[in-house]
């Protein structure tokens, strides 16, 4: 989708908006809806599209029906066109013969051989005669067929008489109806002789052969040539010419015929007509077309009929094997549709199942499909997915457990450095009350704590040996005042050696200095360790503690600057001692001073409980008792 035009991407989202729009939710959420009616619109439209096709077709089809029974009538009337016209052509060129205008005795016997050549030489001919019309009669001057000088109106042509013949010129032929003379029907064609006033040449054409040249192939097509006062006048059925037509109705086509005269249009058709009984008595097409012919005064028209059943046979098969290929297209549509829908429904159906049942947490269903198509594919998505899911629930259930017996251990844990802490916590008090012999207990539970406590013992025992010291040391330094005050003469005389013992005395508090210092350092290191701790664990309370441990570091630092006074003291006392040991006085109030200082000192490291023998394996260099000092020289 991103690789798609915006453009496409608007199309496509506004069409998906108009679907949505369009088609019902109902519809929506079920593929076999969905599919059925997509069904539904391809049969539709390959029905709409095969009947359009089939009804285009069949129109066209019926247009060339109509077409041809058009281009039919026409031909059959321009057949009986030709006809008129040849018949009066060798009428009028038979009446220009000098014989027929005879009027001698002996001339009606020329007359009727000539007569008879000419009948004998025309194609169709049925009967020749010459008659004369006066006001009165009629008169038959020659034939071949009738007597000499006889009235028509005695014989059966005495519808001749009844002809206008006025009028006429040279060039002119008079064509007759249709008239029944006994043995068929005849049309006359009379024309004015050449130079002989009132004598006119009749010859009669048997309408059978024009019947016979209009005549179909096939069966069920008839022409028929009708006048306009609608009597047939030629027809292929001899009991048919001169009836009537048919009916008002079934005279139509002789109306629209008149109607094409001077229209510019020589045919017309009735695809569908009647029926008509005198007819047709079933639905027929009719084609028509009317008879002109110069110089003649018919008024005829060729009707061309053939029942519409075999006339669009034809057509009507197109429609119907068009009719039964849209609904076989659209039957083979829905049933290969069906096939394929019912076949991708019960696919997304299990699918859907299938869905379900792992939305309901059943794992173990086998997700498989035979289909290689995009829901085969679909189906191994999902079981990948499935033992996907599968395997994540249990690393999470493997990560639950594990969650679990952690977060047991660290409650146990969390418990235990709550107990180690107070424990800890009420030895620190201790030790910052001054019981120096308290210890922290390890028991290997948690390297930190264990950590915490050989570090605190390690400083409390270094704190311990030292306090010890500096303890034996202030008691020493105050026997060693009571004995110069006591002993004044004593340290007159041994003042040199008084001098070097407080100068070893001060070599001890300069080293008992020192240490007290590093166990400061120690110690604030310690501080510093147990504040880290602390930050890094919220839940210990290590504020008491510390604040005992910076009293107890403040304490150190105080016994260390009472060393520092008590060594530049006792520089002090061993310069006078070297200097002036004359000054007694002197030395004595030092003496007294350094005792109150010793005691000072003693009182403060009362305050700590230490062990009796800490600090005894310190080294030689440690601080000496009472008992150890050398014997003053009397």
């Amino acid at each position: 989708m991103a690789d798609q035009p915006r453009s496409e991407v608007s199309r496509d989202d506004g069409f998906s908006s108009v679907v949505r729009a369009v088609v019902p939710d109902v519809v929506r959420r079920r593929y076999t809806l969905k599919f059925a009616l997509i069904l539904l619109i391809m049969g539709i439209t390959v029905g709409v599209i095969g009947a359009t096709a089939t009804g285009m077709l069949s129109s066209e089809v019926e247009n060339n029906v109509e077409q041809e029974y058009e281009d039919l009538a026409t031909q059959q009337a321009n057949a009986v066109e030709k006809w008129v016209q040849r018949n009066s052509v060798s009428v009028k060129l038979a009446s220009k013969n000098a014989v027929l205008s005879r009027t001698d005795p002996s001339a009606r016997y020329d007359i009727r051989r000539e007569l008879a050549t000419t009948g004998g030489n025309l194609y169709g001919a049925r009967s020749t005669y010459v008659i004369n019309r006066s006001d009165s009669s009629t008169r038959i001057v020659a034939s071949p067929q009738f007597p000499y000088d006889v009235d028509v109106s005695e014989t059966s042509r005495h519808w001749i008489a009844n002809v206008s013949l006025t009028e006429m010129g040279v060039a002119d032929v008079r064509v007759t109806d249709v008239h029944d003379v006994g043995n068929g029907p005849v049309i006359a064609f009379i024309s004015p002789i050449q130079n002989a006033p009132n004598r006119f040449l009749v010859i009669e054409y048997d309408v059978n052969r024009l019947a016979r040249s209009l005549e179909q192939g096939r069966s069920s097509r008839f022409t028929q040539v009708v006048d306009d006062e609608g009597t047939v006048q030629v027809a292929s059925g001899s009991s048919e010419i001169l009836r009537p037509y048919g009916s008002e109705a079934a005279q139509e086509p002789l109306r629209r015929a008149a109607a094409l005269q001077g229209s510019g249009e020589s045919a017309g058709v009735i695809a569908r007509f009647g029926p008509h009984p005198e007819v047709l008595d079933e639905e027929y097409t009719v084609g028509f077309a009317p008879v002109t012919v110069q110089n003649t005064d018919l008024d005829w028209t060729v009707v061309v009929h053939q029942p519409t059943s075999e006339a669009f046979a034809f057509v009507e098969a197109i429609s119907l094997y068009g009719r039964l290929a849209t609904v076989a297209g659209m039957t083979f549509i829905v049933l290969i549709g069906a096939a394929i829908g019912l076949s991708t429904t019960r696919s997304i159906n299990r699918l859907r199942h299938l869905a379900e049942q792992l939305q309901a947490g059943d794992l173990d269903v086998d997700v498989h499909s035979p289909r290689i198509d995009s829901i085969g594919e679909l189906y191994g998505a999902f079981d990948d997915m499935r033992a996907s899911l599968k395997r994540q629930i249990e690393e999470a259930e493997q990560a639950r457990e594990e969650a679990e017996v952690s977060r047991a251990e660290a409650v146990q844990m969390n418990a235990y450095l709550q107990n180690k802490a107070a424990e800890y916590s009420e030895t620190m008090r201790e030790c910052a009350a001054g019981d120096l012999t308290r210890r922290l207990e390890t028991d290997g539970e948690n390297e930190a704590m264990d950590r915490i406590a050989t570090e605190f013992n390690a400083m409390v025992e270094e704190l311990e040996a030292t306090t010890a010291e500096v303890k034996r040391f202030a008691e020493e330094v105050e026997e060693a005042g009571e004995v110069l005050q006591t002993s004044s003469d004593s340290v007159r005389v041994t003042s040199e050696h008084v001098a070097d013992s407080v100068q070893a005395i001060s070599d001890d508090a300069y080293d008992q200095k020192e240490r007290l210092e590093a166990v400061a350092e120690e110690i604030d290191e310690v501080v510093d360790a147990l504040v880290d701790y602390a930050d890094d664990h919220d839940e210990v309370d290590f504020e008491e503690p510390l604040t005992q441990f910076n009293e107890i570091v403040q304490q150190v630092h105080d016994v260390a600057t009472t060393s520092q006074k008590t060594l530049a003291e006792s520089e002090l006392v061993a310069g006078a001692a070297e200097e002036q040991a004359a000054e007694l006085n002197e030395v004595s109030g030092r003496a007294q001073e350094l005792t109150r200082n010793a005691r000072a000192l003693g009182d403060v490291l009362d305050t700590f409980e230490v062990d009796a023998d800490a600090g005894a394996d310190r080294g030689e260099d440690g601080p000496r008792t009472n008992g150890d000092s050398p014997e003053p020289e009397r």
